[in-house]
């Protein structure tokens, strides 16, 4: 079964090694070439289409994702979560942005697994998102798109008597807080701790490279 689902750009996917429980799905445009993956044939499905959406100017010079495409990743994607193994499965497209991540979206909305960097999808392409929906039947929302810059307040509280620190984190955008507390002497590891638990980390760790994410808290 396929246990999380992430997307990733073409070059990272082009970096990872066969773990054995890896599967990708690989999107690529007609005028390049196939992506070069380590993980066995059987455990790849290609598709080749442009980050595109009906309506652009010039839509007949481009080849749009369509139901044929659809079919494709619902075949293989169910295929996958009927195995008895544990499968890690990883979009790829060039950029790690948006058509890749309209087919994470579907993949956890189908499947109901991990997907830990779901809110980071919010440029995922719509168009993909309209077929998937339209053939599966499955409501597919993009997360909203985080902004580019972040900001976050941090305050310390010490207690010299004990050597013992509380350390505050708040997202100046979505009010989020977390308090942390810990030796006076962590207080910068206090506050990174924070500043990861709340939204807007900007480089989240890859599912594929994580085996507990009970452990990150």
């Amino acid at each position: 079964m396929i246990h999380s689902v992430d997307f990733i750009s073409r070059m990272k996917a082009e970096a990872l090694l066969d773990r054995g429980d890896l599967a990708v799905i690989s999107i690529t445009e007609p005028e390049a070439g196939p992506a070069a993956l380590l993980c066995p044939e059987s455990a790849i499905l290609r598709l080749v289409f442009h980050d595109v959406d009906p309506g652009h100017e010039t839509t007949s010079s481009w080849t749009l994702f369509n139901e044929q495409h659809a079919q494709q990743v619902l075949k293989f994607v169910r295929a996958l979560h009927g195995e008895a193994r544990q499968i890690a499965l990883v979009v790829h497209c060039r950029a790690g942005i948006s058509r890749s991540a309209a087919i994470a979206l579907f993949v956890a909305e189908e499947t109901g697994c991990e997907f830990p960097r779901q809110p980071f999808a919010g440029l995922a392409n719509k168009h993909v998102l309209s077929v998937l929906q339209k053939l599966s039947g499955r409501v597919l929302d993009r997360p909203r798109a985080l902004p580019k810059r972040e900001r976050f307040s941090v305050s310390v509280e010490r207690d010299f008597e004990t050597g013992q620190a509380t350390v505050t984190v708040e997202n100046a955008r979505s009010n989020e807080q977390v308090t942390i507390a810990g030796p006076m002497l962590e207080v910068t590891e206090l506050a990174a701790a924070g500043i990861k638990r709340v939204w807007g980390i900007m480089d989240p760790l890859p599912s594929y490279h994580v085996t507990d994410w009970d452990s990150l808290d």
